[in-house]
């Protein structure tokens, strides 16, 4: 059987994109961040876009990538061509060449002049995954390429085209090599037959140089980005790029009189507030909206990639309970709380804060007469020195079965009046109607029971 039917098809994915991770800046030349930042806020730090151009084999870890300023956009086919002539990985012109419906609908043209050098164009569609992922591979690899060619000019347009090369001694390098050793020996056969594929040039067509409609498309990452926060430009010895990275500089917290560094107060709200979040009885998007803010800001708030404005986080502080502590310099939960057993190392944390690191005897409470709550498993938090706090556990689950490790000191089941009982029951229903009425219900309760402090330790009746 002649060697040339055996061939699978030859697939390319293409895709262009405003780069996610480099900048040009008029004085660091370009710039790579580690974390992502919306256009707007990178504008904010003298960083301005550049589009990135890329194919990449299908299935396998083989791509080329070319940049050019936003003002100065390259057609789709004089980027194809020159990484199909000059790039040893590609292997030349693929069978199939697919591409996202944005780039397709940019140059409507594309289809047709590729069927002219023997490509078929095709677009993936909506369930197909392939071609994000090439993408989002390749955006991420951009951010690393290794800074061989220095450009003296600063301006953008001499600064890409040095990135250009950067780009292509990288693809060369990494073809050159061929498998590399990747702890998957199916992988490293089909890189090494796929680099014994014979070239296949390109034929000399005359294109025309057809430009292409710019859109949203280019930059839809940056949509699910959070505000931006405080960065500082920094040089990395090892790629010998500048970087943009997130906080404060670390050199501007050296007073300059005595190289001491600044004492500064040790913030640990969103530490708790995350897993006050994952115990609370209403849901992220309730507490939200009580604080004023988005889901979706609150969710960047406790993970860390974006911070609140003042009076939305003072207004999230007060509704969770979490206070200044000045003994123990940070902050702390004060509750008192009613809280649902959902996330085991969740609960143990705030457990841990409320107890002052297991300073109570928990005990869960059950009615001396009658029968309990068939639903429910109701876990007192009896802190010295502290209000208490009641945990819901749900019958049945597994996380319930865990709560004698989960709070420091359990002591067991302990039977108390039927009354009482019952405006424990009660006092947890209406504390979980509303996020507002959590800790105001068990305030009540703390004082229709204040002759149970005993020597600062509350106990059941």
């Amino acid at each position: 059987m002649d060697s040339q039917t055996q061939q699978p098809n030859r697939e390319h994915h293409f895709y262009v994109s405003t780069a996610k991770f480099l900048f040009h800046h008029s004085q660091h030349g370009i710039v790579a961040v580690r974390d992502p930042i919306r256009l707007a806020d990178a504008a904010r730090h003298g960083l301005n876009p550049i589009i990135l151009y890329g194919l990449t084999v299908a299935g396998l870890p083989i791509r080329w990538l070319t940049f050019s300023p936003v003002g100065q956009r390259r057609a789709f086919r004089e980027v194809l061509l020159t990484a199909w002539r000059n790039a040893e990985g590609l292997r030349g012109l693929p069978d199939i060449l697919r591409v996202n419906r944005y780039v397709a609908q940019a140059d409507p043209m594309l289809a047709e002049d590729m069927g002219k050098i023997g490509v078929r164009l095709e677009v993936a569609d909506a369930k197909d995954k392939t071609v994000p992922a090439s993408l989002r591979s390749a955006q991420e690899a951009s951010g690393w390429l290794s800074k061989r060619h220095a450009s003296v000019d600063p301006s953008q347009t001499a600064c890409v085209e040095a990135l250009c090369r950067d780009a292509l001694d990288d693809h060369d390098w990494r073809a050159s090599r061929g498998p590399l050793s990747l702890s998957n020996r199916k992988l490293e056969e089909k890189i090494e037959r796929w680099l014994e594929l014979p070239m296949q040039q390109p034929a000399s067509i005359p294109f025309e140089e057809m430009d292409w409609e710019a859109g949203s498309w280019l930059s839809s990452w940056e949509t699910s980005l959070p505000p931006d926060q405080p960065r500082y430009f920094h040089h990395d010895g090892m790629s010998r790029r500048t970087w943009l990275l997130l906080g404060e500089d670390p050199l501007e917290d050296i007073d300059d009189d005595d190289d001491i560094p600044v004492y500064k107060e040790h913030d640990n709200t969103v530490e708790i507030a995350k897993n006050l979040v994952a115990c609370w009885p209403n849901s992220p998007k309730e507490i939200a909206a009580a604080v004023g803010i988005t889901l979706r800001q609150l969710q960047w708030f406790i993970s860390e990639r974006s911070t609140l404005a003042p009076s939305a986080r003072f207004d999230l502080q007060r509704l969770l309970g979490i206070e200044y502590d000045e003994r123990m310099g940070g902050y702390t939960p004060v509750g008192p709380y009613v809280l649902i057993a959902k996330k085991g190392q969740a609960l143990e944390a705030i457990y841990q804060e409320i107890s002052d690191g297991g300073n109570a005897w928990p005990c869960e409470l059950v009615p001396a007469q009658g029968a309990a709550d068939p639903s429910w498993r109701y876990v007192l938090i009896n802190a010295y020195g502290k209000r208490p706090t009641f945990i819901m556990a749900p019958r049945g689950d597994a996380i319930t079965e865990r709560l004698p490790d989960l709070v420091m000191n359990y002591e067991g089941i302990r039977p108390v009046s039927p009354a009482f009982y019952r405006d424990v029951v009660s006092t947890c229903a209406r504390a979980c109607k509303t996020t507002q009425a959590n800790i105001r219900e068990m305030m009540e309760f703390a004082r229709r029971h204040e002759q149970q402090w005993t020597d600062c330790m509350w106990v059941p009746d």
